[in-house]
């Protein structure tokens, strides 16, 4: 298992209700502050993620940030090449189901960053 690296393009969910994406940095409030999260990249594959904007982004509905995820070489190219969508969960429970409010937010993989041992 290795860190790797993401660059991705983010979208939160606006309409989430605050309890559910209070973790991540509101729209107006949002700073360079890493954030945890389970993605989704694939229909029932979770992923525990950590998110952090790229320093001096703009404010926009999409923000540039990377998200460091620990996988098997096998999982960064099956679940995370360029082009994969992802949705992005909190307050989720992992255990025999994955149990959560509804989504933070979603992205979509630019490219890979680095990988870190």
């Amino acid at each position: 298992m290795r860190r790797y690296r993401f660059q991705a393009q983010i979208m939160l969910d606006l309409a989430a209700h605050e309890g559910l994406a209070r973790g991540f940095p509101s729209p107006t409030r949002l700073s360079a502050t890493h954030s945890c999260y389970l993605v989704e990249p694939s229909y029932h594959q979770y992923f525990p993620a950590v998110i952090s904007r790229e320093e001096g982004m703009p404010l926009r509905p999409w923000v540039r940030a990377i998200m460091t995820v620990v996988l098997t070489d096998g999982e960064a190219e099956a679940f995370f090449a360029p082009g994969q969508r992802f949705t992005i969960w909190s307050d989720a429970v992992v255990g025999h189901t994955i149990c959560a409010d509804g989504p933070a937010g979603y992205g979509i993989i630019s490219r890979p960053s680095a990988r870190a041992a």
